[in-house]
């Protein structure tokens, strides 16, 4: 326990610069400490044009591309008869955009906290399914209602534990939060963005209580100041030998199992493949007890790197076959376990007639791979730039 815990947060000043969580000696989270993607920033933006036709409007909102805002997301309601081109509004980005699609956009958009998200567009307070606790959500649904908010709100697991004093600090900040973006639909310039969303953040709010390991002591000015900072130069995810096969594995197309078999990841068109194989696997025992013991083996790994490399869409597994029913329903049952946690929003079929195991994943944001490429050839360029303006100089 070199820093006091055996699980602790992480951020790595090398450019591009990341953050996440490792626990028991594994990574279990990792994401940019600066995400290019576009997925939660909230905009000032103006109509350019509504298309009864398409049911959706496109809304330039300051990036390359117009974003596309569906007739569905128009709010309040009653708006979605009168909007017109030219409208100021504010929205918030629900997708990137993706290959040949745009951004897609959403006038209900949502002020995250710690442990609120305010909902300005929305009305009624929801709390998070895992309180359980009878007493901690009507305590938290009257403290709610007290409030006579006009806005909707939902309170995250977080907030059980949570001083009402510290819940109405936050609500407050939210609050004037809201009303100053409210507020600046009519400034100039029309568009421009207005609110950064972090996903990663999330993380540092999850795990507060965890110590924050950082290679860079200017990284600590970047970082929320409730978070006990560590300063380890010698840390690093990408340098050092201890982390740099776990930092490796999530751009492999073939991972190694414990017990000698592997899974080949791959991409296919709309999908992701991940392909188990007995490979090296030495006998030992019945032949059944082997296929089962790499199959739970590669659910295990699978669901890591779906988390790690952020995939979505299909995914689709092919297990080494032969297992019986009571088998097969184990196996969903731990992959379904094993996917629980994830901040996406995440749906197992489990095994299809022809016994493929089927996954879908939310599709919000780039798979990691490709935000750390956007990253990378963003930090490239900045650094042609200042060495091409150092030279004028």
């Amino acid at each position: 326990m070199k820093y006091g815990s055996n699980s602790y947060l992480f951020a790595d000043g090398e450019e591009p610069k990341i953050m996440g969580l490792i626990s028991e000696g594994e990574i279990r989270a990792i994401h940019l400490l600066s995400n290019p993607s576009q997925v939660g920033n909230i905009y000032r933006g103006y109509v350019k044009n509504v298309l009864p036709a398409m049911d959706c409007a496109f809304v330039d909102f300051g990036e390359d591309e117009n974003g596309y805002l569906p007739m569905k997301n128009v709010y309040p309601k009653a708006y979605r008869e009168k909007i017109k081109g030219g409208d100021s509004i504010i929205v918030e980005v629900k997708k990137s955009p993706l290959d040949q699609k745009r951004a897609v956009l959403s006038m209900d958009y949502s002020l995250r906290g710690e442990n609120i998200v305010l909902l300005p567009k929305s009305s009624g307070v929801r709390i998070s399914k895992r309180i359980d606790d009878g007493e901690i959500r009507k305590r938290l649904t009257d403290w709610a209602h007290g409030l006579n908010a006009s806005a909707g709100m939902i309170i995250r697991t977080e907030a059980a534990s949570c001083q009402p004093a510290h819940m109405a600090m936050e609500y407050e900040h939210l609050r004037q939060l809201m009303e100053k973006i409210e507020g600046s639909v009519n400034f100039l310039p029309k568009s421009q963005l207005l609110l950064t969303q972090d996903r990663g953040m999330d993380v540092l709010n999850r795990y507060r209580d965890l110590p924050m390991v950082v290679n860079d002591k200017k990284l600590i000015d970047r970082l929320p100041n409730y978070l006990n900072c560590v300063v380890d130069p010698s840390f690093s995810i990408r340098s050092t030998a201890k982390w740099r096969s776990q930092w490796n594995s999530i751009f492999q197309k073939t991972l190694p199992l414990p017990s000698g078999g592997n899974v080949v990841m791959d991409a296919a068109e709309g999908a992701y493949v991940a392909d188990v194989n007995m490979a090296a696997v030495k006998k030992k025992g019945s032949f059944d007890a082997m296929r089962m013991k790499v199959n739970r083996e590669a659910a295990k790994e699978i669901a890591k790197q779906i988390h790690l490399r952020n995939l979505s869409g299909m995914i689709v597994v092919d297990f080494v076959h032969g297992m019986s029913e009571a088998q097969m329903e184990d196996l969903t049952t731990f992959m379904k376990e094993a996917l629980s946690e994830d901040a996406m929003i995440t749906t197992v079929y489990g095994f299809s007639a022809m016994g493929l195991f089927e996954i879908a994943r939310e599709r919000k944001e780039l798979p990691f791979e490709q935000q750390l490429q956007v990253a990378e050839e963003r930090h490239r360029e900045a650094v042609k730039n200042k060495l091409k303006r150092d030279k004028e100089l």
